[in-house]
């Protein structure tokens, strides 16, 4: 299945999505993610078994669960141009997207501009972030995005070096959720504690 570039392609998303990512601190919440939000599963997070996902977004394939994960997901695939170096041969998909990061990436002391870009830097959340405010969302929901230690949802440690209690891209990306909600008035909340500046859902 040939990819093609997520902002030539039309693709639109539903005003409310939820951002999964494979945090620990999410494993309590799964079964709240409300049924009428989108969800978007980032890196490992899309073998959580207890949640089904419209959407995958990847930023690199070279992953030693990669092929599992390749062979279970059948959803919207969404691959950073770095993940397509891998060439994985993408079968039985709705769709396969990539985007080409731009080339600044998130600056902590100076919003850059996100329209119709991704800018890394934020770790696959913040491009999640972007990925959802450009294709229309206008509530955002966070699930298992902790952004501190290094464990994931099952249990399995990190094996990139240590992000610490609180990881760097924090400093990248609260300011990009402040600007979402402040500027654009995307409704941004989370499910499950996290590092970054974001209040808590009210359903």
């Amino acid at each position: 299945m040939a990819y093609v570039n997520i902002f030539d392609s039309g693709f639109r998303l539903p005003d409310k999505v939820c951002i999964l990512a494979p945090g620990p601190n999410g494993k309590r919440h799964y079964s709240r993610i409300p049924a009428g939000f989108c969800v978007i599963a980032v890196s490992r997070a899309v073998l959580i078994p207890e949640v089904r996902a419209k959407v995958w977004m990847m930023n690199h394939a070279d992953q030693p669960w990669y092929a599992e994960a390749e062979a279970s997901f059948s959803g919207v695939c969404i691959f950073g141009d770095g993940a397509m170096e891998a060439r994985p041969l993408l079968t039985g998909k709705q769709a396969c997207y990539y985007f080409t990061p731009a080339e600044e990436p998130l600056d902590p002391d100076q919003l850059r501009p996100i329209d119709g870009v991704i800018r890394l830097g934020g770790s696959i959340v913040g491009c999640a972030l972007q990925l959802a405010y450009n294709l229309g969302a206008a509530e955002i929901l966070l699930c298992g995005a902790d952004f501190s230690g290094d464990e994931y949802y099952n249990g399995d440690l990190n094996p990139q070096p240590t992000h610490g209690e609180t990881w760097p891209a924090v400093q990248r990306i609260n300011p990009l959720i402040r600007w979402l909600m402040e500027e654009k008035s995307i409704k941004v909340s989370t499910l499950s504690p996290t590092r970054l500046a974001v209040p808590s859902y009210q359903a």
